[in-house]
């Protein structure tokens, strides 16, 4: 029984390993951490009131402008209602 306590810890302290080495790392190589900085009109056509998320990294601080899946989807969604 000791044996899987022990292997079970270390399986823990590898995952810990794992997760800090991802925080601190590169944002190309393990991704941006997203949070939401408002929004931008979506652009759809000239009279468009539809609005888009932006998004920050909290890591590294790049932001993606809108361009981003949600903003997709409110761009087909405003192409299917208006056309």
């Amino acid at each position: 029984m000791a044996d899987l306590s022990e292997r079970l810890e270390a399986a823990r302290a590898e995952v810990a390993r794992i997760e800090r080495e991802i925080a601190q790392g590169p944002c190309r190589e393990y991704g941006h951490q997203w949070q939401s900085y408002g929004g931008s009109n979506a652009g759809c056509n000239d009279e468009c009131g539809c609005s888009v998320p932006v998004n920050v990294c909290s890591k590294c601080g790049d932001c993606d402008y809108g361009d981003n899946e949600e903003a997709d989807q409110v761009r087909k969604n405003c192409e299917e209602q208006h056309g």
